[in-house]
């Protein structure tokens, strides 16, 4: 069973790659992603997952390098390029059985 740093950094691979159907594998069934509003199955997250192209344009995510915050796996982030440049943020996730449960986001300001 992969641990929850290897489940997040395999998630930020799928990321990179911008497949929604990858970033969704890592997710439990019934997850939860809580962004600007929640997201609740597998489904569901993958249907935010396949409008984040659009919404980064030729912009691009970079990533910290994940790190536990006791339980919780905390990656920072900044948006580079594209209409959100210069957004950024953290998002924790939660692991259990080697999948992702929760996933929470937390803005450092506007939207993107």
């Amino acid at each position: 069973m992969r641990d929850p740093l290897t489940v997040v950094q395999d998630h930020l691979a799928a990321v990179h790659t911008g497949d929604p159907d990858a970033m969704a594998a890592d997710y439990a069934a019934d997850a939860v992603l809580v962004r600007d509003v929640a997201y609740q199955g597998r489904d569901a997250i993958a249907g935010y997952f396949a409008t984040v192209p659009d919404r980064l344009g030729d912009g691009r995510v970079a990533f910290a390098e994940p790190r536990l915050e006791g339980a919780v796996v905390a990656v920072s982030w900044t948006l580079v390029g594209g209409p959100g440049n210069g957004a950024s943020g953290t998002d924790r996730f939660e692991v259990t059985d080697g999948v992702i449960v929760r996933q929470t986001v937390t803005l450092d300001g506007g939207d993107f």
